[in-house]
C-alpha cells in the first residue's frame, strides 16, 4: 500500500554561506521559508542550533505547528552515510564525520533524514520540477564544483559509500590539474567554475589576453559576460567545460541510460538553454549510445529551493 504523502513536510538546504529551509504542502507548494548564514566558524554546535532555530521560523513563516512535522530532510554539502544520518565531509565547513542526523534531531524534537545535496537537489527537480514524473534522471549541477545525483523510480540512488552520481570526481581525459579532493584529472577540475577560472588564468599566463578580470572573486555572470564580449580566452575555457560535461554525462549515461538530464548550478544558469544543444552535440560525438538516440537535456527549474525542496521530498518517503 503506497504511503500517504504528509500534509506538510519539511526541507534543509545547508550550504557553506546560508542556511535555507521550506516547509512544502502535498503538491509540492512552498508555503513557508526561512533562511540564515550558516556561519560555520562558530563550531558544529553553533551551526545545529542556527538550523534548528531558523527551521522553527520555517514552520512560523507557513502557519504550521511543530507538532504537525514529524519528519524532515536535510541536504548536506559532503558524502554522507544516510543509513547512519553522518555527515562524512563537509570541507566548507571543515567537519568530519558528523552524526548530524541524530543531533538536529535532538534540537528539533522530530526524525532527520540526512542527505547529500545535490542529491537533493536531483530529487527535487524530479519530484517538483524540470523533470517532473521521469522514470530515471542524472542531475548535474555545475557550479564552484561539478555536483551531481542519479535518480531512479523517485529515489536517490546513493550508493555503498554515499558517492553515487559524484560526476565530478571521475578521472577524467583532461589533464592532472589539482582536484580540491586531493586527487588530481577529476572532471571537476575542468567542468566547473572553478576549472573555467584555472583554464583563463593558464592561457592568461602563457601570454594570451582575456577581457576577463580573474583576480580576486570572479562571478559565474563576469564570465558569461566576457563570453558574450567574445573574448577568445573565456570562449576556449567554455568549450571545453561543456565537452568535458558532455564527456561526463555520457560516461554515467553508458551506465544509468537515465530518461532525461537535468542540468543546474550557477554556471550553467549564467549560460542558459543555448548551452544545452552544444552538450546534446558533443555527447552525440561521444557515445554510440546519443549518437543514436538523442539525448533529453532540460534546465533546473526549481533554483535556489531545489535542495530544500528535495530534502522535504526525501523526508516523506521515510516518514
Amino acid at each position: 500500500m503506497p504511503r500517504k504523502t504528509p500534509e506538510f513536510r519539511l526541507g534543509i538546504d545547508l550550504g557553506g554561506t546560508k542556511i535555507h529551509i521550506v516547509v512544502i504542502d502535498r503538491k509540492g507548494r512552498v508555503v513557508g521559508s526561512a533562511r540564515t548564514a550558516t556561519k560555520g566558524e562558530r563550531g558544529y554546535r553553533i551551526v545545529v542550533e542556527r538550523i534548528a532555530r531558523t527551521a522553527l521560523e520555517a514552520l512560523d513563516d507557513a502557519d504550521v505547528k511543530r507538532k504537525a512535522v514529524q519528519v524532515c530532510g536535510i541536504g548536506a554539502p559532503g558524502p554522507v552515510d544516510a543509513a547512519k544520518g553522518v555527515l562524512r565531509m563537509a570541507p566548507n565547513l571543515g567537519w568530519l564525520d558528523k552524526p548530524l542526523a541524530r543531533d538536529l534531531g535532538k534540537a528539533l524534537g522530530m526524525r532527520v533524514v540526512l542527505g547529500n545535496d545535490v542529491n537533493c537537489g536531483g530529487l527535487g527537480e524530479v519530484a517538483y520540477g524540470a523533470a517532473e514524473s521521469a522514470a530515471s534522471a542524472v542531475a548535474a549541477f555545475v557550479g564552484t564544483g561539478l555536483g551531481g545525483a542519479v535518480i531512479v523510480d523517485g529515489r536517490v540512488v546513493n550508493g555503498a559509500h554515499g558517492y553515487g552520481g559524484e560526476i565530478g570526481h571521475i578521472p577524467a581525459p583532461f589533464g592532472d590539474a589539482m582536484c580540491g579532493c586531493g586527487m588530481r584529472g577529476c572532471l571537476e577540475t575542468v567542468a566547473s567554475k572553478t576549472g573555467v577560472l584555472r583554464m583563463i588564468r593558464d592561457a592568461v599566463a602563457q601570454g594570451r589576453k582575456s577581457r576577463l578580470d580573474t583576480a580576486g572573486t570572479v562571478k559565474s555572470s563576469a564570465i558569461a559576460k566576457a563570453l558574450a564580449d567574445g573574448c577568445p580566452v573565456t570562449k576556449a575555457a567554455i568549450d571545453a567545460m561543456v565537452d568535458g560535461l558532455a564527456w561526463g554525462l555520457c560516461a554515467i549515461g553508458n551506465v544509468a541510460d537515465p530518461e532525461v538530464y537535468v542540468i543546474g548550478g550557477g554556471m550553467a544558469e549564467v549560460l542558459g538553454k543555448p548551452m544545452l544543444p552544444r552538450i546534446a552535440e558533443r555527447m552525440a560525438a561521444t557515445s554510440n549510445l546519443y549518437r543514436r538516440n538523442r539525448p533529453r537535456l532540460v534546465m533546473a527549474s526549481l533554483g535556489d529551493d531545489a535542495v530544500a525542496i528535495g530534502a522535504a521530498v526525501a523526508s516523506g518517503e521515510a516518514g
